[in-house]
């Protein structure tokens, strides 16, 4: 459930701008929509849910946009040169944490609601989120591994092309190895989301108490910072070829990519302004 959230909070930063100011002035919409995949409400917690979401949007809007627009304009001036190891490791240090802020924001109001669901509901959305699991395990499962290599090189791909333009050879070379870095983890991954669920079973039940808003706001934070006491040393290898082969493609790009980079940040950095100024 907190992943598909997380999704719909953080989506407007991973698409290209011109889809950004769309996506996040509904972005209260989407995560309500999702969120009723796992949750079943009644009317007034319903009620309780959308007038959360829309002081939280306007909440983020005031406080976390600001932060969005500042990292992309100090990284549109460090990427007039090739940047280094220790620079793609700050901005995605930066951006997590403007990430773990706008997923506190939004998740808040979801801690709320949750605090005055019933056994029966608990119940229902955990069952939800398993059979969530259990569905998307079957469905990788159904896949050869050469086809589950091709569908994640497909999305960066895609990802890459609104960013950059056309690429390259040796640059699709590049995301074919993220892509494979990436499946290697997929256990990993697929065991930390078993994981997040153990947690959220024994958090719910502790969900009249005080202590049970942070202990939520705690997991939150950690499944964006892609943080794990059992798997961190993994992660942190993982981290550190992701950022590696980052770095090669960063300094493949040609004259006409960084243009085509610069001008995307620089319409989304217009869209963030303009977001600000709640237009």
């Amino acid at each position: 459930m907190w992943k598909r959230i997380l999704i719909a909070i953080l989506m407007a930063v991973m698409l290209s701008s011109c889809t950004f100011k769309l996506g996040y002035n509904s972005l209260d919409f989407w995560i309500d929509y999702y969120l009723s995949d796992y949750i079943d409400l009644n009317s007034a917690q319903q009620s309780q849910l959308e007038q959360g979401l829309d002081n939280a949007l306007a909440e983020h809007r005031k406080q976390i946009l600001p932060q969005f627009h500042r990292l992309i304009f100090s990284l549109q001036n460090d990427l007039k040169q090739p940047l280094t190891a220790e620079q793609i490791a700050h901005y995605h240090d930066a951006f997590t944490k403007a990430g773990q802020a706008s997923a506190v924001v939004f998740v808040a109001p979801i801690i709320k609601v949750v605090k005055t669901m019933s056994p029966k509901q608990v119940t229902e959305s955990l069952q939800a989120i398993q059979a969530e699991l259990s569905k998307r395990k079957k469905e990788r499962l159904e896949k050869t591994a050469k086809e589950r290599l091709q569908d994640r090189y497909d999305e960066l791909e895609d990802k890459a092309t609104d960013w950059i333009g056309r690429l390259t050879q040796p640059q699709k070379q590049l995301l074919m190895q993220l892509a494979q870095l990436q499946l290697q983890q997929s256990t990993v991954f697929q065991n930390m989301a078993q994981n997040n669920l153990s947690q959220l079973t024994k958090a719910l039940k502790q969900r009249s108490t005080p202590e049970f808003e942070q202990i939520i706001t705690l997991q939150v934070k950690r499944i964006v910072a892609l943080e794990s006491s059992v798997y961190q040393s993994q992660l942190d290898k993982y981290l550190a070829q992701r950022f590696e082969i980052m770095q090669q493609l960063n300094h493949s790009l040609s004259q006409q990519q960084l243009k085509h980079l610069q001008a995307e940040l620089t319409d989304l950095r217009k869209d963030i302004a303009e977001l600000i100024q709640n237009r």
